[in-house]
């Protein structure tokens, strides 16, 4: 086990608007404020999702991504860091230098009539129908 203390720094919430790109709007944030690590919780309900749902088999690399075109409510909670190489989840991504990535696990309603489905995994793109996020910056 590794352990680093770290001290709270700045806390800011978000509130965006129906129709914001929510990872172009929150990646633009993180930038523009240099948060260079914090945890971040999301609230709210997407009109479209991007989402990665798991894994096909154990070989872990093989990953599973699903869009949902309908509405969702969802509730995140996630990390942000600046790695010098894009993570896997990725895809075909390349850097010259680090960029914030926000890793997010969710839990994801099911659509309009199927309100038995919830949905888990990774949160990897959305258009956003309403939501508030809290980010609590570390120093």
């Amino acid at each position: 086990m590794r352990v680093e203390e770290r001290k709270l720094g700045r806390i800011f919430q978000l509130v965006f608007d129906e129709g914001d790109d929510f990872f172009g709007e929150l990646n633009r944030f993180v930038k523009e404020k240099n948060i260079r690590a914090g945890s971040v919780f999301v609230f709210g309900a997407l009109n479209k999702t991007d989402m990665i749902a798991g894994f096909r088999s154990m070989e872990c690399y093989d990953i599973d991504r699903r869009h949902l075109g309908d509405r969702r409510e969802l509730l995140g909670l996630g990390n942000i860091t600046w790695p010098e190489k894009p993570p896997t989840a990725l895809g075909d991504v390349t850097w010259s230098e680090p960029q914030p990535y926000i890793h997010i696990h969710m839990a994801l309603s099911g659509g309009p009539g199927k309100t038995e489905e919830v949905l888990v995994g990774h949160l990897s793109g959305g258009q956003v129908q309403g939501i508030l996020t809290d980010i609590y910056e570390f120093v």
